[in-house]
């Protein structure tokens, strides 16, 4: 039996045991709770210790808001994703639309996969969409969310592989961006290369490992993708992974039966391996994409064609008076410009993001292990090939003549990786530096933090600024043209396509005539328009080539009721138009004078009225002519030429330099 004394000592040490695990508690939750200030703070900063990084759901969740914000308000920049991408896929849709000379099977240089791969988001928009315009917008939000979706895999990827705080920077330069803003809804080949390059990187971003082929086969997949179904060019920035898998072993590893890491034996012919893998991948890749864009096209054009090839031969060997450069040369700065104009001063962080590396190299040399001169460079050479994309892609398009801003697409996953990589490395050598100064922890630790927020607080000023002055000052278009459905009358309940509601059952009832001169290229799509209204063309002092009307897919039945002879239009699904070859399409960019119409048979009209610029016979003042034409609707829309550079590219209020002009629907007086 214990004895009274052993007793209350063993009943002080379970006290004591107990208090001893309370305060364990506090000083555990006391540590886990987040502090703003204190060396304990700064040293966890300059260690980054405990970095706060979003998931991958909650960054799907807030990028998200910012691209349906895109969907829904930003603007169409470019006409050929109107007429040679929207109005395809209307063809597809509702069986009219306008046709390129691209789209002509005697060039077949469009692909109709790419154009069917979105139109199955039309078709599930249609099924809650009432009219065109909602399922016009309604696809948009599909493209904003994939976008979403493939930038947080993106984001999530560079926090875990490179570094959180570089995957903070990411982040904060995707949502901000106006380039981004604008490509991630856009309807264009560029775009969707964009994408799965978002989609491939989170996966190159890994390191490479031998035991298995996943890695190999998601990024192959996605590069051939993006180039077979989407752009060919764009496959040029799977090069530097390709590098990388036949120069990096990686760190391949098991576990043992006690759950303990243990390194893979490297073998000695893993080079060749490596190629083996490469090879044996594409090429089952290749054949997967490329058999059903081939069967596809088939269907369409009924020649047998691989349209990838056929870009790629205009393109780089179109021979004389044909080619990109037709179309408009810009100067070797173009993208500067214009990557200055979309992520402002984190382009120009991109651009020194190789010169910083090579900073980092030599100013950081001792901070890692190894005793040879290659240990020292090899990190240095790994981050070399993570940079690599971005200079690839900045210097093949800054060599060709003939630039776009949509080219630049495919590169802002890189813009954006790059320009992060930066501001860490800067911050580094601005703690090191006040370090060398005998400045403390405390103002180190400040000092790191403000100096990137203050970069990426600049950086999203003038993003704002600049998507603000897209969205409020180039939206005309889309505004005026939604305005031609008030035309429809009020106590219509059926066929919501149409303007006269006796249109598809009756045959005997004409089109609708909307008319364009020189406004032709901010037309938003025939989404915009009722099904019975048909976009014509009148002369301007423009003399290219302008798009025709696809053969609409048609055809009159006719019928008999109560002894009166009767006809509908039914639609065939035939698409006789895509593989019919019209006349005057030519890959000279050269002006087929037989696509206009006299302006006396347009009973709409849409043009732009800018006070300052001068006017021409072929391009007359159509809203000052109260006499022949009655204004529905106007809004107000930018004169770029007339206004200050400064102040039209961004949004500051109460800027002046700015000229405006009337952007107008008319309509024919009776």
């Amino acid at each position: 039996m214990p004895s009274n004394q052993e007793h209350l000592r063993s009943r002080s040490n379970k006290k004591a045991n107990k208090a001893a695990k309370k305060q364990e508690a506090a000083a555990a939750a006391a540590a886990n709770r987040p502090k703003v200030n204190g060396p304990r703070a700064a040293r966890d900063l300059l260690t980054e210790a405990g970095t706060f990084t979003f998931s991958l759901n909650s960054a799907f969740r807030l990028l998200l808001i910012a691209r349906c914000t895109s969907a829904l308000f930003g603007v169409i920049q470019d006409c050929d994703e109107v007429y040679n991408y929207w109005e395809p896929m209307h063809y597809i849709h509702h069986g009219t639309g306008m046709q390129t000379w691209e789209y002509s099977p005697e060039f077949g240089i469009r692909s109709w996969a790419y154009v069917m791969v979105h139109a199955v988001a039309g078709w599930i928009a249609s099924m809650v969409a009432t009219h065109k315009m909602q399922m016009f917008y309604l696809i948009r939000l599909a493209f904003a969310a994939a976008s979403s979706y493939v930038e947080a895999r993106f984001y999530r990827t560079v926090t875990e592989e490179i570094n959180p705080h570089v995957g903070r920077y990411v982040f904060v330069a995707l949502f901000f961006s106006a380039g981004m803003f604008n490509a991630s809804t856009a309807f264009l080949p560029s775009s969707f290369a964009m994408l799965m390059t978002f989609l491939a990187f989170s996966y190159t971003l890994r390191p490479p490992v031998q035991a298995n082929n996943k890695r190999v086969f998601h990024a192959v997949m996605c590069f051939g993708i993006a180039a077979l179904l989407g752009w060919p060019f764009s496959a040029v920035v799977g090069v530097p992974f390709v590098i990388e898998e036949l120069v990096v072993y990686g760190q391949d590893g098991t576990v043992d039966a006690q759950g303990r890491p243990t390194p893979m034996v490297r073998p000695k012919n893993w080079r060749m391996q490596r190629v083996l893998r490469l090879v044996k991948t594409m090429a089952m890749c290749a054949i997967g994409i490329s058999v059903p864009i081939v069967l596809i096209d088939y269907l369409f054009y009924r020649r047998l064609m691989f349209v990838p090839l056929n870009i790629v031969l205009y393109n780089v060997f179109g021979g004389v008076g044909q080619g990109p450069d037709i179309f408009g040369t810009e100067p070797w700065y173009y993208y500067i410009l214009n990557g200055f104009l979309n992520f402002n001063i984190l382009f120009l962080l991109a651009l020194a993001s190789a010169p910083f590396a090579l900073i980092a190299a030599y100013v950081d040399r001792e901070r890692l292990p190894g005793t040879s001169k290659l240990d020292a460079a090899w990190p240095y050479i790994l981050l070399a090939i993570k940079l690599l994309p971005f200079y690839i892609w900045f210097t093949i398009f800054t060599l060709q003549p003939h630039k776009e801003e949509r080219f630049l697409y495919v590169a802002y996953p890189f813009i954006a990786l790059n320009a992060s990589i930066s501001i860490f490395l800067f911050r580094g050598w601005a703690s090191r530096g006040a370090r060398r100064l005998g400045a403390s922890i405390m103002v180190r630790a400040a000092l790191v933090r403000y100096v990137s927020l203050a970069i990426l607080a600049v950086y999203a000023l003038i993003s704002v600024s600049r998507i603000a002055a897209l969205a409020t000052r180039y939206r005309a278009p889309q505004r005026v043209y939604s305005a031609l459905w008030k035309e429809r009358a009020p106590d219509q309940l059926v066929n919501l396509n149409y303007l006269q509601e006796n249109y598809p059952y009756d045959a005997s009832v004409g089109d609708i005539n909307l008319c364009v001169g020189k406004e032709w290229h901010r037309f938003p799509s025939s989404y915009f328009l009722p099904n019975d209204v048909r976009l014509q063309y009148i002369k301007s002092d423009f003399e290219g080539m302008l798009p025709k009307h696809f053969l609409p897919d048609f055809q009159t039945v006719d019928y008999e009721e109560d002894g009166k002879q009767m006809s509908y239009r039914a639609r065939q699904f035939a698409f006789k138009g895509a593989r019919t070859i019209q006349p005057g399409f030519n890959s000279y960019n050269k002006e087929d004078s037989t696509i206009y119409v006299d302006v006396d048979q347009c009973d709409y009209l849409v043009d732009a009225d800018f006070p300052l610029r001068p006017w021409s016979p072929r391009e007359p003042r159509f809203i000052q002519d109260e006499k022949n034409w009655e204004i529905l609707d106007c809004e107000p829309i930018l004169d770029t030429a007339n206004s200050n550079r400064l102040s039209r590219a961004f949004f500051v209020p109460g800027a002046r330099g700015l000229a405006w002009g009337d952007y107008c629907l008319l309509k024919r007086r009776a």
